[in-house]
């Protein structure tokens, strides 16, 4: 069944109150399991009231058709308050398309989702453009299965008192009424199986509105579920404030040739961090007082360029209790944060079988490829240049680690360093040209608090005058079991020693 809203008394003119009318028109659906598909033509449609949305509705906004709200609530959801669902058993089956979906935020602030969608499977978000949402998020999608958020806009925010935390899209779990508010049930149901590609994330030029704080991301769990299955895409995130993808308690993730433009932070996956009471408690509400695991993550062929104002390009974090598995961080480009940027390229904590290989750094403040604690770690390929801080840093506790045929250049400080308990590395095939630029006594590779370390067929050059150094191999003392061999290092400044 087809619908026009203008067949229902939608008028369009931006003045008259049209939310009724619309609302006649998708509870159609709710009279037939086939469905229906509703066409909204072009206009300015003031809506007075939520809009809700049932099963088997497809809905068809025209490009220019613009929606707004005018009223405290949400714009959509696909349930009401009195509704209460277990599960994927909520309203489902659901595509909306097109449209300028305006939140008016700057007029009405009272916080809320503009897409509420909780509950159901199957859903479609598509070639939307959402603006100028007060506080909350342009999509939240809590407890849902089988969701695609295809070639949408997401423009403008107002932060509302505390929401600089805000992510655009919301990836949550039925945790609790202070976590999705628009119906129920509350029975810790996840996400999974969620598609966010080919959308844009930055400002609506509104006056009084600004860019969004995060993207894509979580800020609520419960230990023993996890989000799972989760696909981010070839999109832009242009200028957002802080971590415009952050992961957090998810499996099976991919970050996929996405661009990242002068934003505050680019990736972070993240497990419960044991400092939060709220994030870890388990599914009956009992405190833990531990984080829980995560694991395969893949973030390939991103553009991380500009900004890192705020927290790393890519970052790993997990917790004693709540290591990262079987992370590939790839291909990807990280260059040029701003000036004020003190940050890394690649942070990585409490990792378990990580792999960073292949990725260009370069001009980073920081360090550019820092790891802390774990097991497992595989840095291959990389191509540093110009670091603020180290070329590459790996500390423990942490049990295997291998540094091979990386390329590191023009380094302010070491270019590779190891300390603080680190056991099995093999240090290998890299080219280093040019550390030391702060004179404050740095090395090609320093060696501390190690054991059981092979340095093989590494080769240094400097001719630099402003990369001098004494000592091409730095080992302390406090190291054991550390083998030499094959090392070259050409045209050494004065006094350095060679192996």
């Amino acid at each position: 069944m087809w619908i026009n809203v203008e067949h229902y008394g939608a008028v369009g003119d931006g003045q008259t109150k049209d939310a009724v009318v619309i609302q006649a028109a998708l509870d159609e659906a709710r009279c037939t399991e086939k469905g229906v598909t509703v066409i909204i033509p072009a206009g300015t449609y003031r809506l007075e009231k939520t809009l809700y949305v049932s099963s088997n509705t497809h809905i068809i906004a025209a490009p220019s058709a613009r929606l707004v709200r005018d009223h405290d609530g949400y714009l959509v959801t696909n349930g009401r308050p009195e509704e209460s669902f277990e599960g994927y058993d909520g309203h489902s089956n659901i595509t909306i398309e097109g449209g300028i979906w305006d939140f008016n935020g700057v007029i009405r602030r009272k916080m809320h989702n503009c897409f509420a969608i909780g509950h159901g499977e199957n859903i479609t978000l598509q070639r939307m453009e959402i603006r100028d949402v007060a506080g909350a998020h342009a999509i939240e999608v809590c407890g849902c299965r089988n969701v695609w958020i295809n070639g949408c806009r997401f423009l403008g925010f107002i932060d509302t008192g505390g929401r600089s935390f805000s992510e655009a899209v919301q990836i949550d779990l039925m945790k609790a009424v202070g976590v999705f508010s628009a119906f129920g049930a509350y029975d810790q149901t996840t996400c999974e199986n969620i598609w966010v590609n080919d959308c844009y994330f930055g400002s609506s030029n509104t006056e009084g509105s600004q860019v969004w704080p995060r993207g894509i991301g979580s800020h609520s769990s419960t230990i023993g579920v996890w989000h799972e299955n989760i696909m981010i895409s070839s999109n832009v995130f242009d200028g957002l404030t802080k971590q415009a993808v952050r992961g957090y308690s998810w499996k099976n993730l991919q970050v996929h040739h996405n661009q990242f433009l002068h934003c505050g932070a680019g990736i972070e996956v993240a497990s419960p961090p044991l400092s939060d009471a709220k994030d870890t408690k388990d599914i009956f509400g009992k405190q833990t007082g531990a984080s829980q695991p995560c694991e395969n993550v893949e973030i390939v062929s991103n553009i991380i360029t500009g900004g890192l104002t705020y927290h790393h390009g890519i970052a790993i974090i997990g917790e004693r209790t709540g290591i990262l598995e079987n992370v590939s961080i790839s291909g990807n480009i990280i260059s040029d944060p701003a000036d004020q940027s003190s940050y890394s390229g690649v942070s990585i904590l409490y990792g378990d079988t990580v792999k960073v290989t292949s990725n260009i750094l370069k001009n980073i403040k920081g360090t550019a490829i820092i790891t802390n604690k774990g097991n497992r770690y595989s840095i291959h390929d990389n191509t540093i240049t110009r670091t603020g801080g180290d070329g590459i840093v790996v500390t423990g506790p942490l049990n295997g680690v291998d540094i091979k045929n990386n390329s590191i250049q023009s380094i302010q400080e070491n270019g590779i360093s190891i300390s603080e308990n680190v056991k099995m590395a093999v240090i290998h095939g890299n080219t280093i040209y040019g550390v030391n630029g702060r004179n404050i006594d740095a090395f090609p590779i320093s060696i501390n608090q190690a054991d059981y370390v092979t340095i093989s067929a590494n080769n240094y050059f400097n001719e630099k005058p402003e990369f001098l150094t004494s000592t091409m191999l730095n080992i302390s003392s406090s190291c054991n079991q550390v083998i030499q061999t094959g090392n070259h290092f050409l045209n050494p400044p004065r006094n350095a020693s060679q192996s």
